[in-house]
């Protein structure tokens, strides 16, 4: 009995600890094959996994340490930065201090200046991130797509290396999801898998709200059977959509 009881008691701390830790987020995969191959080598892969450790490790030090919530995800050296922070300019020195995190190119700091959440917030992000990722898999459209949901104070950010038209089905679907109050994309589209790409349509009624940090990237006709071939072209960019929903292109 009592050994039963300890069991549970390391589950609730184990529980606890994993919703302290970071964003409520979660990969989720189709079982088809249309979609097109990560670019990232095995290396790179793991200089992401680190960059996104160190990153959100941030928050541990002096003076983010008890006033900051600090996650990342990062695709190539490119960091999405997701959390609260007290005040602007604690949020324009956590993007100093990534920067300086070995392989990081470039930060979009999508920190909230606001109160840090607490564990019952986090419990309904990981109700949240559960919702969408079930939508997705009774989407027909985004079978074999695998694109990582992670959800903060109910904003969706949607990462992955993905086609045009899973890029915009995700949105859609991740929209219309209840309490789900913003969209943002984190996407790497493979440019040439799809002629035309077309930006998500307005926001109506209930849908949550979409910010564009999309990049399109080259890859291959092949793509869907065969490794996209690493040397990608210098010109690449960001769309935005901002809160009066124009298009802001960034050079990266």
């Amino acid at each position: 009995m009592l050994y039963t009881r300890k069991i549970k008691l390391a589950a609730t701390a184990l529980l606890t600890s994993l919703l302290l830790s970071g964003c409520a987020g979660s990969l989720t995969r189709g079982a088809d094959t249309q979609s097109v191959s990560d670019i990232r080598s095995t290396r790179q892969v793991w200089q992401d996994n680190n960059v996104e450790f160190e990153a959100a490790a941030i928050s541990n030090k002096s003076p983010f340490k008890g006033q900051a919530r600090i996650a990342a995800n990062s695709y190539r050296g490119r960091v999405v930065l997701m959390g609260q922070v007290p005040t602007e300019e604690m949020k324009q020195q956590v993007t100093e201090q990534v920067k300086e995190v070995a392989g990081v190119s470039k930060v979009y700091n999508q920190l909230r200046v606001e109160p840090v959440i607490g564990v019952s917030q986090m419990s309904r992000d990981s109700w949240i991130t559960t919702k969408v990722k079930s939508a997705f898999a009774r989407e027909a459209k985004l079978k074999g797509a695998s694109i990582k949901v992670i959800t903060e104070n109910n904003e969706v950010f949607l990462f992955g290396y993905v086609t045009a038209e899973h890029a915009n089905v995700a949105t859609e679907v991740a929209r219309n999801v209840s309490d789900v109050k913003h969209v943002i994309r984190g996407f790497v589209v493979a440019s040439n898998a799809i002629d035309d790409v077309e930006k998500a349509a307005e926001p109506e009624k209930k849908e949550a709200t979409v910010e564009d940090l999309t990049e399109s990237t080259p890859a291959t006709p092949e793509a869907t059977t065969t490794q996209p071939k690493e040397n990608l072209t210098e010109e690449e960019s960001v769309d935005y959509v901002d809160s009066s929903s124009r298009i802001v292109e960034e050079d990266i």
